[in-house]
């Protein structure tokens, strides 16, 4: 297949400014009504430029959000968007365990089902936290019904990554006839090393080239990408306050102000759909 009639995946994790990983040292759960929420407005924004370029995704949902704006949950799959769950309250599968994730997966479930209608398809890890401390996740979501996951970076990092993972979607765990396939997050793979790709900070932080680059690899090899980012992303205006992240240092705030240039120049030089739809045209089994 020619690389310019690959089809990629575009994804959204639709989570406040202040609901990051590397921002829980100062912010905690309990406190976040007591933020400044900027996630309607900036989640808005973001479906006038899909709009634009006559592009859907999947929005997946921190479905504590949903809980106080049902509204934009209905207004993004009102635009033909596909609306996934990502968790409740954005927590490390890794440092839940088993039952409260479980707890936090359903709880999340209920929320957008009671909103659409509908059951979900996909899920997406907080900070992509299905690693290799927590593949007991993978049982669980196949019991809650879910057909895919989207939580593996097939890279090493401090706080997420399984370095050795398959690079594109693969069954990743069955029972009997059910199964869950998984969608890892795109890496542009050069000799022996995954290079991370994907978008996010990796898009807003390196030149657009890189992103161009990559993604044109990875089409070559005959795959779909898949792009993420989140609404705050193409807020510079944000509210600033010192983080003290799971890294140790946070790029949150940096190159806000680069981002929605990059992300039209990206839509308008690849051709995206939702992730359901990428799976299913690549032969998964989808209903």
């Amino acid at each position: 297949m020619n690389a310019t009639e690959i089809t990629n995946a575009f994804s959204v994790d639709v989570e406040d400014w202040y609901q990051v990983s590397d921002f829980e040292a100062q912010v905690r759960l309990e406190d976040w009504d007591k933020y400044e929420s900027r996630v309607v407005e900036n989640t808005r924004r973001l479906l006038r430029l899909l709009a634009e370029f006559k592009v859907k995704g999947t929005f997946f949902i921190l479905t504590w959000n949903a809980e106080r704006y049902p509204g934009l949950v209905e207004e993004i799959a009102a635009d033909g968007h596909e609306v996934a769950t990502h968790g409740y309250a954005h927590r490390l599968v890794y440092e839940q365990g088993r039952d409260l994730y479980k707890q936090d997966l359903e709880r999340s479930q209920e929320i957008l089902m009671g909103v659409l209608g509908d059951p979900v398809k996909g899920y997406r890890a907080p900070s992509f936290s299905v690693t290799s401390r927590s593949m007991w996740a993978l049982e669980v979501m196949l019991e809650a019904g879910l057909k895919y996951d989207s939580s593996i970076f097939p890279v090493q990092d401090p706080l997420y990554g399984i370095p050795g993972a398959l690079r594109f979607p693969f069954v990743i765990h069955q029972s009997g006839d059910r199964k869950l396939v998984e969608f890892p997050m795109t890496t542009a793979k050069v000799g022996s090393k995954n290079l991370p790709l994907g978008g996010g900070a990796y898009l807003r932080l390196l030149p657009y080239h890189y992103m161009r680059w990559g993604m044109r690899r990875v089409n070559r090899e005959g795959e779909p990408a898949l792009v993420y980012l989140h609404p705050w992303e193409i807020d510079p205006d944000q509210p600033r306050i010192k983080t003290r992240g799971k890294r140790g240092f946070s790029t949150h705030y940096l190159r806000l102000e680069a981002m929605e240039d990059k992300l039209r120049r990206l839509l308008s030089e690849f051709k995206f759909a939702p992730m359901s739809q990428v799976l299913a045209e690549r032969g998964w089994d989808q209903p």
